[in-house]
């Protein structure tokens, strides 16, 4: 599949790596499908959406930065991601990098909004956590 990006140019992906998202992310009911793209020697990646060119968000894996972050899934979640087994599952967050003029100043993560993928499918729903721990701006630190 060949995607467009303004962040990326142009470039071909195997479809089978796409995520589909039946219901989009939140505020971007337009962007249903995405592709992963790979920060070299990183955890981050990025997800650039297939259907609109300017459309990236930065994510990462938030049990990387925050092990003791836990979600459950829900019968409706599990049912609309076809899983079975929390093996089927990868949780990723995403991230927003806050900037004092050109330079980084810190990045946060929305650990209030994780997006829950099944491996096999490719299937992808982001979910709205009911969680008083969580917000959508708690600072990483590696």
């Amino acid at each position: 599949m060949q995607v467009r990006s303004s962040r990326f140019g142009t470039f071909e992906v195997d479809e089978s790596r796409a995520l589909v998202f039946a219901q989009g992310l939140l505020g971007f009911p337009n962007s249903s499908t995405y592709v992963v793209v790979e920060v070299e020697d990183s955890p981050y990646f990025w997800l650039q959406s297939v259907d609109e060119d300017d459309v990236a968000f930065l994510a990462t894996s938030p049990f990387l930065f925050f092990p003791g972050y836990d979600l459950v899934l829900g019968d409706e979640e599990q049912r609309s991601l076809g899983v079975d087994d929390p093996e089927q599952v990868e949780v990723l967050t995403l991230l927003t990098v806050h900037r004092a003029g050109e330079q980084p100043e810190s990045i946060t993560a929305n650990l209030l909004g994780p997006i829950v993928v099944n491996i096999e499918s490719r299937k992808a729903l982001q979910l709205v956590l009911d969680n008083p721990d969580y917000t959508t701006r708690v600072p990483l630190v590696a």
